[in-house]
């Protein structure tokens, strides 16, 4: 092997070894919820550095490096998409548990526990968490933590409402610990729970090293 070669060699390895390292950094999850009344759905991504996560292993606003999301209608059509929702909203609040795999969304949509997402509240399309009703829903009086996606100003007066029975009328919503039938007041709807907003890990890329880039004479 020539000396040239072995300088190539060198500077090529070391370029791949950059590039897996930074590969390796860069983590992303792909987000998915469907509603609990009509089915509208979330779909979306977000990444964060898993070299920047605090020592509490909780993702925040902050430590994250992209957010899309998109709202889908109960017939499969995106009807609003943000890019870098988490740069675009004042209102924003995400926090993802790195430990547990699990978005956090229990608490006020304003509280570390908490989310909200999408456009700004009382002015677009929203999806937030509460703990329990506003209004006197249910007969046993016990709070639910729920998620809620709301048009706030009706800009899309097309689609279907899902949920009315609260102060303000939903495109959808989420009970974690109710029945479609208990949130529907309808003993035949079913006794399926609402569903959390969830994440799922997108795979790092593999086969680096199949490029080709390594030429030994």
């Amino acid at each position: 092997m020539t000396q040239k070669s072995m300088g190539l060699l060198t500077v090529t390895c070391l370029s791949l070894g950059l590039v897996t390292a930074n590969s390796a950094e860069a983590v992303t999850f792909n987000l998915h919820w469907t509603g609990q009344t009509l089915g509208y759905q979330l779909k979306g991504s977000f990444s964060y550095d898993e070299n920047q996560v605090n020592n509490d292993g909780i993702v925040r606003k902050e430590d994250l490096t992209s957010f899309d999301v998109a709202f889908i209608d109960p017939d499969g059509n995106t009807f609003k998409e943000f890019f870098d929702n988490h740069l675009t909203s004042s209102d924003f609040n995400f926090n993802f548990d790195t430990n547990t795999k699990q978005i956090l969304q229990t608490g006020f949509w304003d509280q570390p526990d908490g989310i909200s997402i999408g456009g700004m509240r009382g002015q677009g399309v929203n999806f937030f968490s509460a703990p329990d009703p506003v209004a006197d829903l249910f007969p046993d009086g016990d709070p639910s933590p729920h998620v809620h996606l709301t048009d706030w100003v009706d800009e899309f007066p097309q689609l279907p409402k899902g949920f009315t029975r609260g102060a303000k009328d939903h495109l959808d919503i989420a009970f974690f610990t109710r029945t479609r039938a208990e949130v529907l007041n309808d003993p035949n709807a079913g006794e399926e729970l609402g569903q959390f907003l969830t994440a799922t890990p997108v795979p790092e890329p593999t086969g680096v090293w199949s490029l080709g880039i390594i030429n030994i004479q």
